[in-house]
């Protein structure tokens, strides 16, 4: 007993250490995933050691961290409500698809940190459609609606991308006004389409009466008497009214 003892004794120092190196080598490792980016901090402060996808070691105890950040394509939905030029309430739903440019994570973990679309995404895209929708009356963000992505797209470039946040797409998906407006486009939508049928009418009328007149003109009595002569078998008709044949006097 007392030499089981004395061995515990002996050999516990060197399995504490032995699970102390192993928990610092396991406690270093760290993984990121592909399509992501770790910034390394040490005590807080931004080494500028970036790690690419795969496995890496840093050093344990909480000593250096990492912060990873996704470089995939990412896609951003917003609701936004602006003013048209004719101030007309409207709102549209704008969606995003934007990514970080890689070789600017540390800069952006430094100045702005992991919470940059509440930071910069969300209210840019709404102070954009704002100073977009105030350029368009109501009716031209329906009809003029590629121009307006246009513009909405080159405003958030200007203001996204110096910041290292590359916007690939956006899109508009849906607009809404009130329902007074709505009401009022569509009325004029189905008095245009009133319009264009009676027009369209008209136009069949007048083609149908110069047909008419040009063959009135041209199925002239003469020209009658003509095709029936030539149409004639040489055979009198059983009956005969007032001495003529096809209008031809028998006397």
């Amino acid at each position: 007993m007392q030499v089981s003892n004395f061995n515990v004794k002996k050999y516990a120092p060197i399995g504490i250490i032995i699970l102390v190196v192993i928990w610092c080598v396991f406690s270093s490792i760290r993984q990121i995933g592909t399509g992501q980016i770790g910034v390394v901090t040490r005590f807080g402060k931004v080494t500028g050691r970036e790690l690419g996808a795969g496995l890496h070691i840093t050093l344990p105890f909480g000593i250096e961290r990492i912060t990873r950040y996704d470089v995939k394509v990412q896609k951003q939905t917003e609701e936004a409500s602006a003013a048209s030029k004719d101030l007309q309430d409207v709102g549209a739903t704008l969606a995003l698809n934007y990514h970080i440019e890689p070789n600017r994570i540390s800069e952006i973990h430094r100045n702005i940190g992991v919470l940059y679309g509440p930071k910069l995404i969300d209210p840019a895209l709404q102070e954009v459609f704002k100073a977009t929708s105030a350029k368009f009356s109501a009716q031209e963000l329906v009809t003029s609606r590629a121009e307006v992505k246009v513009d909405v797209t080159k405003l958030l470039k200007d203001r996204l991308e110096k910041y290292g946040i590359v916007v690939d797409d956006v899109s508009l998906v849906d607009f809404k006004f009130s329902p007074s407006f709505a009401k009022a486009i569509e009325e004029k939508q189905v008095a245009q389409q009133n319009a264009e049928r009676s027009k369209f009418s008209l136009e069949s009328a007048q083609i149908d009466a110069q047909a008419q007149q040009v063959q009135a003109q041209t199925l002239s009595p003469l020209f009658l008497q003509k095709q029936a002569i030539e149409k004639w078998d040489g055979k009198l008709p059983a009956y005969l009214g007032q001495d003529t044949v096809f209008n031809i006097p028998l006397k």
